[in-house]
């Protein structure tokens, strides 16, 4: 009687563990690296933040992006990436074999580079004008709310002015992203917004 009652409580323990493990791998959020690519129908929930031009944080918010449709742009199928709510296209994106691209200024352009190496640089064209990469690092590891997330790590700049610091996983895509804007009478630039990745569903 002993061992059928031993029985009776590790196998529902076992089916339980494994239906909270195909859940998890499905999501791949809550605590887990990436493992799938997005697609149709995926969603990232992101921290955002801005800052005021004397570093302090001026609002904090959850937001969420979808990719709602793939559409056909120059012969190519893109992702439209809406952010929800608000319903308004953040990017068009698709990954090619050295990267992830984005549309924009009618023409594919590449935003992160990947494969990659540090010291790489490229010219793109990005947020209404032309912009120069560099990729500090590749395949370090970010601390995000999904786990530790192996990134690629770029630099934008324009006319020398430091515009986007970018984290970049290729399963993820955008984990981690920084925004700097010339302050109001002057030449300078400091952070103006800030988004980090909070969980990812396929």
């Amino acid at each position: 009687m002993q061992n059928c009652s031993v029985y009776n409580r590790v196998i529902p323990a076992i089916v339980l563990s494994f239906l909270l493990w195909a859940c998890q791998k499905d999501n791949d959020g809550g605590g887990t690296p990436p493992l799938q690519k997005p697609k149709g129908g995926t969603t990232w929930i992101f921290s955002y933040y801005t800052y005021s031009t004397n570093g302090g944080v001026a609002s904090s918010k959850t937001i969420t992006w979808k990719a709602v449709s793939k559409e056909t742009l120059s012969g190519e199928k893109w992702l439209k990436i809406n952010e929800q709510g608000v319903d308004t296209t953040v990017y068009y994106l698709r990954e090619k074999s050295d990267g992830l691209y984005q549309y924009s200024n009618n023409s594919a352009n590449l935003f992160c580079k990947d494969p990659a190496t540090a010291g790489q640089t490229y010219n793109s064209y990005n947020a209404g004008g032309l912009e120069d990469f560099t990729v500090i690092s590749a395949g370090t590891t970010l601390a995000t709310n999904l786990g530790d997330v192996r990134v690629n790590f770029y630099e934008g700049r324009k006319n020398s002015n430091l515009i986007d610091e970018i984290w970049f996983n290729a399963n993820a895509w955008i984990v981690k992203h920084q925004v700097y804007r010339k302050f109001l009478l002057g030449i300078d630039y400091y952070k103006y917004s800030a988004l980090f990745i909070r969980d990812i569903t396929y």
